[in-house]
């Protein structure tokens, strides 16, 4: 679902009331077909139940556009969304907007409506679609100084990618991903909220993960003290998600949409694709030596849940680190003072 579909399924007042609707049946949507979304907005439940998360927050905005008024744009987890970044996460309950005032204080006058009393320059707003929106570089910024660190990571990946990540050749662009990086840096005010994490995040931020799940293992395995990192590495005609030279090990992150979703699996069945998995961990593992570790979401969605992934196989940020069994590690591990590779 794009924003054009979910505003063609946004039902107002006065279209119910010509359907034939009554202003009971409205105010207490008795008859339960609708749920409503902002005032004078509604969306049928059926819609509603059957929408992914990031596609019930593209509603909640296209019931919002309904009414939106004068330099109103929107900003944050909603304008990210909207340049198709993906929400790592719970996505917002909120629609995010900025306005014109300079106080940067956050108010939710509406239940469903974040308003950020912070100015938005010209330069820094872009339409799309007739939709008013904060440009990308403003977005990255305003994400990785107000989300979580998982959130914010794998948007700024996914912003980087977008502009420099050719699928067709497998190609990356470095200088379109530092110029974007450096337009992102330059909206990162000294002094402002959460512009530390911001500054961290954006240095370890990279266009070469294929998943928001790849973004944020990147960063469990840095927190971890894991340095040297490929991504995306080539071993004869496979690509392998991590490659791992701290432990000598190969990493795989396997989304469970890439098993369930038909489409992800381009038709096959699914014990085909289990199949061909195997196949090509086997080849790599025999061509270069390494063990091959998986891990999924669940694996990645707590800090302590890939660690204990890992250290379960003995896999640590140094070769020499052997986990001693009467007293297993608490926490993360010093990779020593080796260059991250991306």
């Amino acid at each position: 679902m794009d924003f054009d579909d979910a505003a063609s399924r946004i039902e107002t007042r006065p279209a119910l009331l010509r359907a034939g609707m009554t202003r009971r049946d409205i105010a207490t949507l008795s008859h339960g077909d609708l749920r409503k979304l902002a005032r004078g907005a509604f969306v049928a439940s059926e819609t509603w139940d059957a929408a992914w998360p990031a596609e019930r927050h593209l509603l909640q905005v296209a019931a919002y556009e309904q009414r939106r008024r004068g330099g109103v744009v929107y900003s944050h987890l909603t304008a990210a969304l909207l340049h198709g970044l993906p929400l790592w996460g719970a996505p917002p309950t909120h629609v995010h907007v900025s306005d014109t005032q300079h106080n940067g204080a956050v108010s939710r006058g509406a239940t469903y409506v974040s308003r950020h009393r912070c100015a938005v320059p010209d330069v820094d707003v872009v339409s799309s679609g007739g939709i008013v929106l904060t440009a990308p570089a403003r977005t990255v910024a305003d994400v990785l100084r107000t989300t979580p660190r998982e959130t914010a990571i794998a948007i700024a990946d996914a912003a980087l990618r977008a502009v420099a990540w050719d699928a067709r050749q497998r190609l990356y662009d470095a200088d379109a991903a530092e110029y974007l990086r450096a337009e992102i840096a330059r909206r990162l005010a000294t002094g402002a909220r959460g512009v530390r994490q911001a500054r961290e995040l954006l240095e370890l931020a990279v266009g070469r993960s294929e998943s928001a799940g790849e973004s944020v293992s990147r960063l469990r395995l840095h927190d971890l003290g894991f340095r040297r990192i490929r991504l995306q590495v080539p071993v004869g005609p496979y690509f392998v998600d991590f490659g791992l030279d701290d432990a000598a090990v190969w990493g795989e992150y396997d989304g469970e949409v890439k098993y369930r979703d038909l489409a992800m699996r381009h038709g096959r069945a699914l014990e085909d694709v289990l199949r061909a998995e195997k196949e090509r961990e086997d080849w790599i593992r025999g061509l270069t030596g390494r063990r091959v570790i998986r891990w999924t979401t669940a694996d990645i969605r707590s800090p302590g849940g890939l660690r204990s992934k890992l250290y379960r196989f003995d896999v640590f940020p140094t070769p020499n680190h052997r986990r001693n069994a009467e007293s297993p590690p608490e926490g993360a591990h010093s990779g020593g003072d080796g260059a991250t590779e991306w």
